[in-house]
């Protein structure tokens, strides 16, 4: 099995445990202030692990559960539940997200909803898919006319002040912003057209691995907060249609 079948099985299997959980009123424990995490976070993860060693036993892995382990040179960038507090509260909008990174390179990730059954996938040079359909980021070129996604980060205040102070910036510059709550399906809605950008401080690899190669394969373009081109640890993001970036990279506080 290659690297993207094995990717879409793990997201379809662990998306199974996470639904067997959902709204049943799990408990969850608290890594920070607002940072929860629950047993199905944790059994996704697992679960992942387990299919793909059972693919590529000599694989690597970086988990936002386990950490990082074995061979970084064939790295699985994994988020079990990206949205847990949206999982949490019963709310429809978390996904989970399973890249595979060659010589810190993404050669391909899947993002999937197990509530809706979207899952979004891409491989490197081969464009994006939702499902089976071919998908590619909006035309809209009118900021006045975009609509925009984004998130707040929970540790650091100056971060949430410079959150702030972009949405304050762009808010009479675009359609309107919205918060959703998962950063990889943020993103996914972009290179799908639903939204015309997003942008978040204070992010993971796991939870942008995938979903940068895929806003990437649908035509979009992804920088980090200071306007280079974005890797796996740029921490600080902009995902948009490509046309519209510099427009709301100049609204966005540099970090």
């Amino acid at each position: 099995m290659n690297e993207i079948e094995t990717a879409k099985l793990a997201c379809i299997r662990a998306g199974d445990i996470a639904m067997k959980y959902f709204r049943t009123g799990i408990g969850a424990d608290f890594k920070s202030d607002r940072s929860i995490v629950t047993k199905a976070d944790v059994e996704c993860e697992k679960k992942i692990r387990a299919v793909i060693a059972n693919d590529f036993p000599s694989h690597g892995f970086l988990g936002e559960e386990g950490g990082m382990h074995g061979d970084q040179q064939n790295l699985w960038v994994i988020d079990p539940i990206d949205g847990t507090t949206n999982f949490f509260h019963g709310v429809e909008q978390f996904a989970v997200s399973v890249a595979f990174v060659k010589n810190g390179i993404v050669q391909c990730g899947c993002v999937y909803n197990p509530v809706t059954k979207n899952l979004y996938s891409a491989q490197l040079g081969k464009g994006a898919f939702l499902n089976k359909n071919k998908i590619h980021v909006s035309k809209t070129s009118d900021m006045l006319q975009s609509l925009l996604v984004s998130g707040f980060p929970y540790e650091s205040e100056s971060l949430k002040e410079k959150t702030y102070k972009s949405i304050i910036a762009l808010r009479d510059n675009c359609q309107d912003i919205r918060r959703f709550g998962s950063a990889s399906l943020d993103m996914c809605f972009v290179a799908h057209g639903i939204c015309d950008g997003f942008f978040e401080y204070d992010l993971k690899p796991w939870d942008v691995a995938a979903a940068m190669l895929i806003v990437r394969e649908a035509g979009g373009r992804v920088t980090d907060i200071n306007g280079e081109e974005a890797g796996l640890n740029s921490g600080h993001f902009l995902a948009t249609n490509k046309v519209l970036h510099e427009g709301i990279l100049k609204h966005l506080e540099r970090v």
